[in-house]
């Protein structure tokens, strides 16, 4: 027997340090005692987006200046299933408080500070928790090994990243041996590692993660078995595919052209479409720079990967949300 659907609509909340607030439910809610970002169920006839305001105002006290569309998927408890919509508030008026009672925290998505946390939450507050900008670094680019690690550790000390190692060339055990090395240097920073490379070679070198290219997630029947596995997709079916393989994230590209893409850019329109309808986070990619970091975000994208770290990159800005007005 198929479980029904319960469709609900989810506020993120951020404040500028990047905390998200979650409140808990209370002892007449099932599941009373579980901490949970803003929501409740969508009424007939609302939109996802009305119900997430209302739930704000009728829960929190605020009323959301605007809120964008993010990321959508189910989650199965054991009597029902859940369509979790979730959106983005960017600004609100009001303070936040408890208008029923319950208990409110402002707290790290990749460290809770309250628990239990309902585990229909785990999967966003997961991708609320990566850096905006995934910076891919190349050895050959920085003057072999040396010049790269030298590099990293300048980059790393402003500023967290979610690195993306594409070593590319050389013999594989060089390779694991630099993946090793960069692993070592980015967790001393607080900072993911992916290798744009195979799972075996990611989990000799010790690394947690892997970005696959969109040839080898086209062979993929199963999802790779690491922590976390981000897919290069260049098509709504790479999208799909991914999506039902259970990616942590998605790097979609080309957004705009490239030189080796010159005609067959995404474009703007096409990445709020796949963003708002994925369940799981995307990186926009290709033709962007740091420069276009708000514009990418505005369009619903978790951020951008880029190759090159331009003269707009601060170190103090990249890792947060639009400002709130947290209390």
């Amino acid at each position: 027997m198929r479980l029904p659907i319960v469709n609900v609509a989810v506020s993120i909340v951020r404040a500028p340090d990047g905390r998200v607030l979650l409140a808990e439910r209370t002892p007449r809610q099932i599941a009373a005692g579980f901490w949970e970002l803003p929501g409740g169920k969508i009424d007939p006839g609302e939109t996802p987006e009305q119900a997430a305001a209302r739930e704000l105002h009728e829960e929190i006290g605020i009323r959301p200046q605007s809120m964008r569309r993010w990321i959508s998927y189910e989650h199965a408890f054991k009597t029902k299933r859940v369509r979790l919509h979730f959106f983005q508030v960017n600004g609100y008026d009001g303070t936040p408080h408890g208008r029923e009672g319950q208990r409110l925290a402002w707290v790290d998505p990749a460290a809770p500070s309250v628990a239990p946390v309902l585990p229909s939450n785990n999967r966003v507050l997961h991708a609320l928790a990566l850096p905006r900008i995934a910076y891919i670094v190349d050895p050959r680019h920085h003057g072999g090994p040396h010049g790269l690690l030298a590099h990293l550790e300048a980059i790393l000390s402003a500023k967290p990243l979610l690195l993306v190692l594409d070593a590319d060339g050389g013999a594989p055990d060089q390779r694991i041996s630099l993946a090793r090395r960069v692993e070592a240097l980015a967790r001393s920073y607080g900072a993911e590692t992916l290798l744009a490379g195979s799972s075996m070679e990611a989990q000799r070198a010790g690394l947690h993660g892997i970005l696959s290219s969109a040839s080898d997630l086209r062979r993929l029947t199963a999802r790779p078995q690491l922590r976390l596995w981000a897919a290069s997709c260049h098509t709504e079916s790479d999208v799909t595919l991914a999506a039902s393989l259970g990616a942590d994230a998605v790097f979609l590209s080309p957004i705009l052209p490239t030189p080796a893409h010159p005609g067959d850019a995404l474009g703007w329109a096409t990445l709020t479409r796949l963003a708002a309808s994925a369940p799981m986070p995307i990186f926009a990619r290709g033709g962007l720079t740091t420069a276009l970091l708000d514009h990418a975000l505005e369009a619903g994208a978790a951020g951008i990967a880029v190759s090159h770290l331009d003269t707009s990159f601060d170190p103090g800005r990249e890792s947060i949300a639009a400002p709130t007005r947290p209390h």
